[in-house]
């Protein structure tokens, strides 16, 4: 116990250390418990800790009260500790407090095209916006936008160089391709595009983007605030699951009623691991993923999950958010029909929409060995087993 008391680090297992500790106080000092001194002396100690107990269950909530859920100890000297937490979101709107703080967007300046919100969500996932440290007195490089790829998805980035006449496509190791978009008109066309759109704390570098232009070009381009609208009102979330999204199918093995059976479930998974690296200004309040991650577990009515890091003096987070029940994948379908996905992504979708077919046709009844025979074809050419691919859905795409 004492061992447990020294070492915890966050003070709700301090505090079962400390109890466990005046638990053996007292045990210790009543083992003779036929004698009068030790009997009181037991009592002393068990009175003694209650006091202690007293002020230091106020000093947690204090703590609590203070700095909410968050009462991990940091200690400099410990080079790790990790604690998860689940977010169990319910009856989540738009009028959830910390939108109240978002800069004010004008929507009269916004593009109605589908491939803006999109291409917003695509940037936001897996872009980045590059904008010249005005501190370096080297050559003055203008604002760049860099959308990585996986290199089965080349189409989809020459598909959007082509639609929208910006950047060049450059194959990369790793097996990734990257859009590169340096021009100074093609880099306005995408922030005039994607202005107004994002939800997450990559706006930051959006806003600095454009601070730098409007500086540097005498232009009056509009700092326009983080997207507030339900997240199935656009295709921001198809841009986002395009860059972080996955779809699984399992089949396991299973026995029922003492005779074999196979168990297949269909899981969404949308998942984040960085921090953003930029002091993002309060009055746009989106310091962290949590915010966006938070409304889109509140679209699908499923858990958020997070999970905290600490390494050192270092803080690092990641979210997630699955949709395993028939309810959110039914919310799924119905946005991905109707704001579909453009990248290979898209071939899984619809594999994994077949496997919920036959899910609905055989529930309550065991599966056929011709449908199961399905299931096992479906996976055998899922996700990175997929060797051929057919991307005429891109001729859906446009601007």
């Amino acid at each position: 116990m004492m061992i447990i008391l020294v070492t915890a680090n966050n003070y709700i297992l301090m505090f079962l250390g400390w109890e466990g500790v005046g638990v053996c106080s007292y045990l210790l000092v009543n083992f003779w418990f036929t004698r009068i001194a030790a009997n009181q002396s037991s009592i002393s100690a068990f009175l003694t800790n209650r006091v202690g107990d007293c002020f230091l269950a106020i000093g947690m909530f204090i703590i609590i009260w203070s700095f909410g859920k968050k009462i991990t100890m940091l200690n400099k000297n410990s080079e790790k500790s990790i604690y998860y937490k689940r977010y169990k979101i319910k009856n989540f709107n738009s009028s959830f407090i910390f939108q109240k703080k978002y800069l004010k967007r004008n929507y009269s300046t916004l593009s109605c095209n589908k491939l803006a919100p999109y291409l917003a969500g695509l940037i936001e996932g897996v872009g980045h916006i590059a904008v010249h440290n005005e501190n370096f007195k080297s050559k003055i490089f203008r604002p760049k936008i860099i959308i990585t790829f996986n290199e089965n998805d080349k189409p989809l980035a020459e598909k959007i160089s082509a639609l929208l006449k910006v950047g060049k496509v450059i194959p990369k190791k790793g097996g990734c391709v990257i859009l590169q978009i340096l021009g100074k008109d093609e880099v306005l066309k995408i922030i005039n595009l994607i202005n107004g759109y994002m939800r997450t704390p990559k706006i930051e570098a959006l806003h600095r983007a454009i601070t730098w232009i409007n500086k540097k070009d005498k232009s009056t381009i509009p700092l326009l605030g983080l997207d507030l609208s339900p997240i199935n009102s656009n295709a921001w979330l198809s841009g986002f699951t395009d860059a972080n999204g996955n779809f699984s199918i399992t089949l396991t093995n299973q026995k029922k009623n003492k005779v074999d059976a196979k168990r297949i479930q269909t899981f969404f998974r949308i998942e984040l691991k960085q921090n953003y690296s930029k002091k993002v200004s309060d009055s746009i309040s989106a310091s962290s993923f949590f915010n966006i991650f938070t409304k889109i577990a509140a679209f699908l009515n499923v858990n958020l999950y997070t999970r905290t890091r600490y390494i050192e003096d270092k803080v690092y987070y990641s979210f997630m958010v699955i949709s395993y029940n028939y309810s959110s994948h039914e919310i799924l379908r119905k946005y991905f029909d109707h704001y579909p996905l453009y990248s290979s992504k898209y071939l899984a979708y619809k594999d994994w929409c077949s496997v919920q077919d036959l899910q609905i046709l055989n529930k309550g009844k065991p599966w056929s060995k011709e449908d199961i025979d399905k299931v096992i074809f479906i996976k055998n050419q899922f996700n990175s087993k997929r060797k051929f691919f057919d991307f005429s859905h891109l001729n859906d795409l446009t601007f």
